[in-house]
């Protein structure tokens, strides 16, 4: 079982910074960014292809991490891409690759034309990643066949929502995901804390950790779209709303503040944060040192 594993267990909250790979074939501008990283965050989280933007594979980003970077590596892997023989061979090479974890995903819900392009329907959801997940670890690879000679042992994660308005549903999805073999949690993110201890709580009840989103916000702009177009964020449109009327550098600023202030609030609370870097790494990169520093200073 991965380290990883451990660490969610432990007295202090784990860091993780989401982050979504290349766009085009070099890689090594990012991977120079995230090298400011090393020993100050316990995994790098993977995006996968979200909002149906093409990116460089993560599996070949991930290797990249652990290779020059020894930094832990979290994927995401949505079912939206993928039917499941190329899941399940995904799976079968992160494993190789010492791939961490792997958080399951259903996939956006994108239009069927997008960019003069038919996206092509689903054929499992997350629930069918993790009992592929599950089958995998048995050695097991669905054909009918022999065992798999060397077993791996894939650590699977789930998504979650705690600002969903019908909350009782997605605590009835998560219940679900932890049964089919989730371990851990990654949420949407949240920017007060009764709404995550909420979450916490009842994520407790399945026995299943979490790993909260934080999202830093750069500019109003960017405030504005969270509140317009995602509508999974329509209950922090309060916390949203304050960034009115804001320079970009207040922006900043005061997003630093206020993430650092709920992140101390919950650190006892939580097995972990997962700090997404919305488009670009730079302030989450920069709201991720400065909780390392933190956390450091608050373990002694």
């Amino acid at each position: 079982m991965s380290p990883l594993i451990d660490l969610l267990n432990a007295n202090s909250p784990s860091l993780w910074l989401e982050v979504s790979p290349p766009r085009g074939i070099s890689s090594s501008a990012l991977l120079k960014r995230l090298a400011a990283l090393s020993g100050h965050v316990d995994a790098i989280n993977l995006t996968d292809n979200a909002l149906g933007k093409i990116k460089m594979s993560g599996l070949v980003f991930g290797a990249a991490i652990k290779q020059q970077l020894k930094i832990p590596v979290v994927l995401n892997m949505s079912c939206r891409d993928r039917n499941r023989f190329a899941l399940t061979s995904d799976l079968l090479g992160a494993a190789a690759l010492g791939i961490d974890a792997i958080t399951a995903l259903t996939g956006d819900k994108i239009p069927p034309e997008e960019n003069g392009r038919t996206i092509p329907a689903h054929d499992l959801d997350a629930f069918g990643l993790l009992k592929i997940i599950a089958a995998l670890n048995r050695g097991d690879t669905g054909e009918g066949k022999a065992p798999l000679k060397t077993i791996p042992s894939i650590v699977a994660g789930a998504v979650a929502n705690p600002n969903r308005k019908n909350i009782e549903r997605e605590y009835e999805l998560l219940e679900r995901k932890a049964a089919a073999g989730a371990k851990f949690v990654i949420t949407q993110p949240v920017f007060e804390p009764e709404t995550a201890r909420r979450f916490i709580a009842r994520a407790n009840q399945f026995g299943i950790k979490t790993v909260l989103g934080i999202l830093p916000v750069k500019r109003e702009a960017m405030a504005n779209y969270l509140i317009e177009r995602v509508k999974d964020l329509s209950g922090a449109r309060p916390h949203l709303d304050r960034y009115a009327g804001m320079g970009e550098e207040e922006v900043r600023a005061f997003s630093i503040r206020e993430n650092m202030a709920l992140m101390a609030e919950l650190a006892g609370e939580v097995a972990g944060f997962n700090i997404m870097s919305g488009g670009g790494p730079s302030l989450a990169i920069e709201l991720a040192l400065q909780f390392s520093h933190w956390r450091k200073e608050h373990r002694s």
